[in-house]
């Protein structure tokens, strides 16, 4: 027989052979990608929130002088409410604000160090010299003279010296248009859009900002320690000028800790104040501004006297409030096999605020063993309110079991 009889049937054998094989490979393959999946790690548990934000009863209420400009806000809160004009104006002395900020963001003061010292140059004296030939709020000093760094700071937040404001400023930055530029860019750093510093005490009618802004820079400012004590100090004895009291005639009143007056012919009175809310453990503070208030031969009173009254208005309402959650709940555990669970929490939740204030939260999911039997820790939920945040423990409504076998297998 020729070797063309055989090749049909030869032919014929091949294609059966290799369709078996392509078989017996798909098998193995998806025995070994079903083996590869079953034994890969089960993915993580996931959460999702029921809201991203919860407002707190009621709505805050406070009255605000007819003249001039006002803003409430606090040290954790930021800008609460504000009246409607907002327009920039001279700040007179509440400038020092600023100032006193950068001398400490620069050269921290701690507890009970008085930093270091400073010599009284001709240049600080000739200072002192202009600012008793304008009249302005001053401090004496004296060629040679010793100060540290908290006297200084005392001689300008208390008697308000404009000249030592320069003279810090000068020590800061080198200059006092490298001061101001510092000022500036600080101010624009805290969102303060409607402030303009000239110089660094504010005797310059040009120094210009608006109520809401001093919120902003009083808020950066009382998270210092040093300044907080400073600020409440109602005297102070320094070597030259001897004893110095603080022209905040307010300490001490209506809870008033500080902060800044000013006051000038174009500026009227000027008063940036602090007042504490004790939550628990924890202090926080109020503060409020009032800027250009007028009154005959009474603008610094006035504002003095318009400030107390927006703290006396708002002062009960900021305490700790039960937070009530959504209608759905917080939210809910979910897993990639499909198996979902409620989550809440175990004790109510107080969170310090006002009324009408937004609070938002988060949910993240914890590592946890499975099955999880109800009432197991599986998420934390975190609350933040303001600059204040914290976190408690979630715990699941429903058993939450490991994927069944045919999920491991071919994971769906």
């Amino acid at each position: 027989m020729s070797d063309s009889s055989k090749s049909p049937r030869s032919i014929g054998i091949a294609p059966k052979g290799v369709f078996v094989l392509v078989i017996i490979l798909v098998i193995v393959g998806l025995g070994i990608m079903g083996a590869i999946r079953f034994n890969s790690p089960i993915p993580a548990i996931s959460t999702t929130a029921t809201a991203q934000n919860i407002v707190l009863p009621g709505e805050f209420s406070v009255t605000f002088p007819d003249q001039g400009q006002s803003a409430v806000g606090t040290d954790t809160f930021g800008v609460i409410a504000s009246s409607p004009n907002q327009t920039p104006i001279p700040i007179a002395s509440v400038a020092k604000i600023m100032t006193a900020y950068l001398v400490l963001k620069e050269h921290p003061l701690q507890p009970g160090v008085d930093g270091p010292s400073l010599t009284m140059t001709a240049e600080d004296v000739a200072g002192y010299t202009f600012a008793k030939q304008n009249n302005y709020s001053l401090l004496p000093v004296v060629l040679g003279e010793r100060l540290t760094e908290r006297q200084l700071l005392q001689g300008l937040m208390l008697p308000s010296g404009n000249n030592i404001a320069d003279t810090l400023g000068r020590w800061v930055a080198g200059s006092d248009e490298a001061f101001v530029a510092k000022m500036n860019e600080t101010a624009h750093s805290l969102g303060m859009n409607n402030t303009h510093y000239a110089d660094a005490s504010g005797a310059n009618e040009a120094t210009v900002s608006n109520a809401v802004d001093q919120i902003k820079i009083a808020q950066a400012a009382m998270q210092d320690p040093a300044f907080r004590e400073i600020v409440a100090m109602p005297q102070a004895i320094l070597p030259v000028a001897g004893k110095v009291y603080n022209v905040n005639n307010m300490l001490g009143k209506h809870g008033i800790v500080g902060i800044k007056t000013g006051s000038g012919t174009i500026a009227g009175g000027c008063f940036v104040s602090a007042t504490p809310v004790v939550d628990g453990s924890k202090e926080h503070y109020i503060i409020a501004a009032v800027l250009g208030s007028r009154k005959d031969n009474q603008n610094l009173q006035s504002a003095l006297e318009a400030n107390a009254q927006i703290l006396d208005q708002v002062r009960s309402q900021f305490k700790s409030h039960a937070l009530t959650p959504p209608a759905n709940g917080f939210g809910q555990i979910t897993t990639p096999w499909h198996t979902q669970s409620g989550l809440v929490v175990s004790e109510p939740i107080q969170v310090f605020g006002y009324p009408g204030m937004k609070v938002s939260y988060s949910i993240s999911p914890l590592a946890t063993k499975l099955p999880a039997a109800p009432g197991t820790d599986v998420a934390t939920l975190t609350i933040q309110a303001g600059k204040i945040s914290q976190t408690v423990t979630m715990q699941n409504t429903e058993q939450i079991d490991p994927p069944g076998f045919l999920w491991r297998l071919i994971r769906y």
